[in-house]
């Protein structure tokens, strides 16, 4: 594509040019253009999409596996998810109905779901217009957040983005047990930076310019950043900005199997949406989830009985972010 701009071109997709007397093939392509604006770990984008008459399948991309960060493929799987939500949503916005078939072929693990389109299907209730209209705008707020706070009525809002089952969302403005996961945030960021092998595989997406930075900088960012340990220093931001947080969220499950993390990855997805609607700014904390130790204090610290905490996050108000994090071309992704 001339004068593609990662930051700029994917987010600037306008409903009025769904080719609606194109063939199905293409109505469904452009569907796609939806589903890759969906946030991901690091930003590394692990999605593939195959489109075939009126079905997608969709794909995990193990070639953008954190495997350091995420060595079971946790949040690999929830940013899949978020992909695939962002795809039935677009889908339900332009008239389609859907089946989705997770997990299909028990001899292909990187096929994640088929999912089947029909037209003149009816919308979700949980599925509305604003959640389409905040897919090209929704993006994640690494500011300071103001101590307006958030409504019940808003937080309601949120919570209803839950209608899986066995999929929980645990809010709270609660000023201690924000000082505990504090702590456990700071020690996170210490265990992790404190890691060459984390360093050295965040460097790297830092290099391939997954966040947007300059080519020149990015990669002067990835030699400083695999070789030099910036823990203090990210854990003191971490907390600074934790701390200015009037609300903290966590996604929790009842089972952790992969389906059950595509599926968590829907409904944070749905959250994130819900919530760039509603004004509210939103920043994935996931590093308390990251490490197995810290993982299971948090269970104990937060009220979420016998089930596995999936993802963290603050809440609150912000002026929003100038730019958007880069996407990956269309044809990058459809095989």
């Amino acid at each position: 594509m001339e004068n593609y701009h990662p930051k700029v071109t994917p987010w600037q997709i306008d409903e009025q040019d769904f080719p609606h007397n194109r063939d199905a093939t293409e109505k469904l392509r452009f569907l796609v253009r939806y589903a890759i604006l969906a946030p991901s770990s690091h930003n590394t984008q692990p999605w593939i999409f195959s489109v075939d008459g009126d079905e997608i399948r969709v794909f995990v991309d193990k070639t953008r596996w954190l495997k350091v960060a995420d060595p079971d493929q946790r949040e690999l799987h929830m940013s899949v998810g978020c992909a695939l939500e962002n795809l039935l949503i677009a889908a339900e916005h332009f008239g389609y109905g859907h089946e989705v078939n997770y997990f299909p072929d028990s001899d292909r693990e990187e096929l994640v779901a088929r999912v089947k389109f029909m037209p003149q299907g009816k919308p979700s209730p949980f599925r509305g217009p604003e959640l389409f209209d905040a897919i090209p705008v929704r993006h994640t707020n690494h500011q300071f957040y103001t101590s307006r706070p958030i409504s019940q009525y808003y937080q309601q809002r949120l919570q209803d983005c839950c209608v899986e089952e066995d999929i929980y969302l645990y809010l709270t403005n609660d000023p201690e047990i924000k000082r505990k996961v504090d702590d456990l945030i700071t020690r996170a960021d210490a265990t992790q930076f404190a890691d060459p092998a984390f360093r050295e595989e965040l460097g790297y997406w830092i290099g391939q310019g997954v966040f947007g930075t300059p080519w020149l900088l990015a990669k002067l960012a990835q030699l400083a950043v695999s070789h030099v340990n910036f823990g203090k220093v990210v854990a003191k931001t971490d907390s600074e900005v934790l701390m200015s947080s009037p609300v903290l969220g966590l996604l929790s499950s009842k089972g952790n199997d992969r389906k059950t993390q595509v599926k968590v990855g829907q409904v944070f997805e749905r959250i994130y949406l819900t919530a760039a609607a509603l004004g509210i700014s939103l920043q994935p904390m996931s590093q308390i989830v990251q490490i197995a130790e810290i993982r299971a204090e948090l269970a104990k610290l937060i009220p979420v009985a016998d089930r596995f905490p999936q993802q963290p996050f603050r809440l609150g108000y912000a002026k929003s972010e100038t730019e958007h994090t880069p996407r990956r071309p269309l044809k990058e992704v459809l095989v």
